[in-house]
């Protein structure tokens, strides 16, 4: 796990974890609380980490980083949707990025609720199955709305906290380049991968605030 200062552009730690267990994130937290005030906190949407910052900050703002949401619709739609409601679903999620104000969030959220109104039927189509069970069809596409549903709650913070930024992008740049360093040292014992990813965020740093 890496943890990244926004305004300095620094790494600010890194921990090892099996998995993102909301216990072990909580542990970071403790510690990264002790030396950092925070103003608001941007993640990606694993539950652990949202219980591990409601542990330790209470209500502080945590946004949802919405590349990853907006790149978990795309994975369920599909980049060039053939269906023309599909279609128009995945312009109303391209849309989220232009979103700069209450009143455009306002509006976006109401051309989605129209698209759902409209295209309830297509939502709620089922296959049965001669045994008795039954599925939605348009699985994907169920599952995009909900998460379009979510956005106005979970990553459009920033529109009342400015200094929060949209999205964890800049963390994935200095995660990708950790991960092509690794890769170079692929082989090394558990410890000797600590010493390695922890000299790493100390010549990391000592670059970025030359």
């Amino acid at each position: 796990m890496l943890y990244r200062h926004h305004k300095r552009k620094t790494l600010i730690h890194a921990s090892f974890v099996s998995r993102e267990r909301g216990s072990l994130i909580a542990k970071d937290l403790k510690i990264l609380k002790e030396k950092y005030r925070f103003s608001g906190i941007v993640s990606d949407g694993g539950t652990g980490i949202g219980n591990a910052v409601y542990t330790k900050f209470g209500n502080i703002p945590h946004k949802i980083c919405m590349a990853h949401l907006h790149r978990d619709i795309i994975n369920t739609i599909g980049r060039y949707p053939k269906d023309k409601r599909v279609r128009d679903l995945k312009r109303i999620a391209d849309h989220i990025w232009l979103i700069e104000s209450k009143e455009a969030l306002n509006w976006w959220r109401d051309k989605l609720q129209k698209w759902i109104d409209k295209n309830r039927e297509f939502l709620t189509e089922t296959k049965h199955l001669d045994t008795g069970g039954w599925w939605y069809i348009h699985k994907g596409v169920r599952k995009a709305v909900r998460i379009l549903i979510s956005l106005p709650d979970t990553s459009f913070k920033f529109l009342n906290h400015p200094l929060i930024p949209k999205t964890t992008n800049k963390l994935e740049g200095s995660i990708s380049v950790l991960s092509r360093k690794h890769n170079i040292h692929k082989g090394l014992k558990r410890e000797r991968v600590k010493t390695f990813i922890s000299w790493f965020i100390y010549f990391y740093n000592r670059k970025i605030l030359s």
